[in-house]
This record gives C-alpha cells, structure tokens and sequence, in this order.
C-alpha cells in the first residue's frame, strides 16, 4: 500500500470509526437500559402470552427491576462518554485507533459497574437457589467465539502502529467475557410473590444477558478488524483476510446466540 493509500484508508477509518461510536452513543442515550434493563428480554414477539398471565408477568418483571435497582445512567454515560471519543478523531495528532479503543474499555468498565450492582442484588435473594449448569447460557460454541474474538484482538497487536490500541480491546473483550461467565453461573433472584413466573424470569435474563454480553465481547474485535484491516501493509494481507473471516463469524455466531433466547415462548415454571 503506498503511503497516498495509507493516508486515505486511515482518513476514511477515522470517519467510519467516528461515525460508529455516534450511533451508539445516541443510541445508548435514547436507549439507555437496553442492555442493563429486564424488560428488553420480553418482547412481545418472544410468544403470545394469555392476558391474565400477562399482567403477572410484567408484575414480575417490574419486581425484578425493582429488586436490582440497575439505573439508567448506566447507559447514558455510556452514550456520552461514546460521543466525546468519537469527537477526537478529528485530531489527526491522535492515532486513529485509539478513541475506539478507549470506547471498548469504557464500555467494558461501565458493563462492570453494572454487573456488580447486580451482584449485590443477588445477595439479597430470598429463595432458595437451584443448580443451573452456566452451559445453558453459553453454550461451548459462543465461548469458542468470544475466545476466537480475544486471540484475534492479540494477533493485532502483533502491527506495531496499533498495537496498544489492539491491547485495549483485548483486555476489554477479557472482562466482558469474566463478566458473561459471572452472568452464566449467578444464583437465582427470586422476590418470593409469584415463584412459577419468577424462575421463569429469572432463565430468561440469565440467558439473555449473559449471550448480549458474550455478543458485546466478540463484537469491539469484529469493529476493529474491519476498520484497520484496510490500512495493514501487504505483509499483513493474510492475516488481515483470516482476522476478518473468522470475526465475522464469531461476530455472527455470538449475536445469533443472543437473539435466538427472545424469539422463545416464555411460560412459567
């Protein structure tokens, strides 16, 4: 690649990147319990529920928000703190990678905030807990993917003008994965109002979470392969074909995981 070349893939990924971490930004702002919230895991296209088991459902899930407590702030300072990383790619003294990079950890730090106030939440639950094997929630393949994901962020590395950049999201896209596992093998929360619903709910957001968070810990790696892969040298031309393949399929893989847990009949138990 000539340095013309060079020069202009990195302008048109500092743009891409940019734009990138505005979307969602916005979104996180105009959405901001998408991923922390409950209520996200019960779409009313996950299967028709009797009106009368409705209205016991969504107390259940009103109880659960309740008993975790997690805020909206969460996402909203996430959405902020996307926005300003995104205005620093237009200072070209700043390697391009790098806001993007920041963003990842910052999403990663701001997931852990999350997750330890749902970790306090379980402390308090008041019914007994039953044995669930954490494969249920991530299956071996999403864990292969989200592996996948981590040792493609390392392989990245390996190119010098990017290489703590690649270091941050891989030590990001670590923590996601402790914080999927944690999700995965945490005890039930159950308030003790409506048990049969409540187990049920309880599955559903055990699931459901801990596949969003494996998505979100293959899906910083994907971004940031696609967007630098045009910038690596010839000497990187193999890697960079293999980078992409294999995370788009990690990528592909762990958001179909996460997807799949809604479009299931939610009954109690």
């Amino acid at each position: 690649m000539t340095p013309e070349h060079a020069a202009h893939a990195e302008i048109v990924t500092r743009w891409a990147m940019a734009l990138a971490m505005v979307v969602v930004g916005v979104a996180a702002l105009a959405m901001p319990r998408c991923f922390a919230g409950v209520a996200g895991y019960f779409t009313r296209w996950a299967g028709q529920v009797p009106v009368g088991e409705r209205e016991r459902l969504d107390r259940v899930i009103a109880a659960r928000e309740e008993v975790e407590g997690l805020s909206s702030a969460y996402g909203r300072g996430l959405g902020v703190v996307a926005i300003l990383l995104a205005a620093l790619e237009v200072f070209r003294s700043i390697p391009y990678v790098l806001p993007y990079a920041l963003f990842c950890l910052a999403a990663a730090a701001i997931m852990l905030l999350a997750y330890l106030q749902f970790h306090r939440a379980t402390q308090r639950r008041v019914a007994p807990l039953v044995r669930r094997s954490p494969f249920t929630a991530l299956p071996p393949f999403v864990i292969a993917a989200m592996a996948c994901s981590f040792g493609l962020s390392l392989g990245l590395a390996t190119y010098p003008p990017v290489r703590y950049d690649a270091l941050i999201v891989a030590a990001s896209a670590l923590l996601l994965a402790f914080i999927a596992w944690r999700v995965a093998v945490a005890p039930a929360i159950l308030v003790g109002t409506d048990p049969q619903w409540e187990y049920a709910v309880d599955e559903r957001v055990r699931i459901g979470r801990a596949r969003s968070i494996a998505n979100l810990t293959c899906a910083p790696t994907f971004a940031l392969i696609v967007l630098t892969q045009p910038t690596l040298p010839q000497t990187y031309a193999v890697f960079g074909t293999v980078a992409v393949t294999l995370g788009s399929v990690a990528f592909v893989v762990s958001l179909a995981a996460s997807l799949i847990p809604l479009r299931r009949q939610i009954r109690p138990a």
